[in-house]
């Protein structure tokens, strides 16, 4: 029992050492060939000019980041210009109202107007600052938007390109498609088909011959058979005739 105990664990260890070595095996295996198919594939890329349709697709992605990020930037430059625009109606709203009782005005009114005319100074610059971002960023945005239009259409014509290439060339292998099986017919014509009879005729007068060697012996046999028969009926009409006579005397 110990022995067969030490052997089925010994056998258990080289099976799951073997299991190992080939389950490494496999994924070196795999991994090669995934290796392969993706060198094959960046090869067949670049032959065809595949790889520029990618760097084209790449550069779309990229502008189309950027758009994204010019939109934003619009976005808050329109919404921070609104927020001054605001701003400035509230402080002129209120020199307004000042000015309608400037006739009444106190030391401390003489002093809100003048804070309020300072303070709509600034705001007008800052209004004509978000006023410039708000056109720079819409600038930048339409500049970014054409961007992404040229590289659509530079990829939309590699990709024709490419497209007319792959159908010429699909067109070529058709023909040579074409072109070997009118060969291949040709040949089948010219060669295969007077050797088939070839063949054909070879067989059947072999098979004749066979058969006229076997009618031949079974001819013989029965002629020899028929020899034989008559020899003894003819030794038998001999005897009979012997004892006839010997009968007569």
């Amino acid at each position: 029992k110990e022995r067969v105990r030490d052997w089925m664990t010994l056998a258990t260890a080289a099976f799951k050492q073997q299991t190992d070595e080939l389950r490494q095996r496999t994924d070196q295996l795999t991994q090669k060939t995934s290796t392969k198919f993706f060198q094959l594939g960046s090869q067949l890329n670049r032959v065809t000019g595949y790889e520029q349709i990618e760097a084209l697709k790449q550069r779309v992605v990229e502008q189309e980041t950027r758009i994204k990020a010019s939109r934003k930037a619009a976005r808050e430059a329109k919404t921070a210009y609104d927020d001054a625009v605001l701003q400035r109606s509230l402080s002129q709203r209120e020199v307004n109202e000042l000015l309608q009782r400037k006739s009444s005005w106190t030391d401390a009114d003489v002093s809100a107007f003048t804070s309020l005319v300072r303070s709509d100074h600034q705001l007008e610059q800052h209004e004509v600052a978000t006023k410039a971002k708000v056109a720079e960023n819409e600038d930048a945005l339409d500049r970014e938007f054409g961007e992404l239009m040229r590289a659509i259409l530079a990829r939309y014509h590699e990709e024709q390109v490419w497209s007319d290439k792959i159908r010429s060339a699909s067109t070529y292998g058709s023909m040579m498609v074409l072109g070997v099986n009118v060969v291949v017919f040709i040949l089948a014509i010219m060669v295969v088909e007077p050797w088939k009879r070839r063949r054909l005729a070879q067989t059947f007068e072999k098979k004749v011959e066979e058969m006229a060697a076997e009618t031949k012996a079974l001819v013989e046999s029965g002629s020899a058979k028929l020899d034989e028969r008559l020899m003894k009926q003819e030794k038998l009409i001999l005897e009979i005739v012997e004892r006839a006579a010997y009968d007569a005397r």
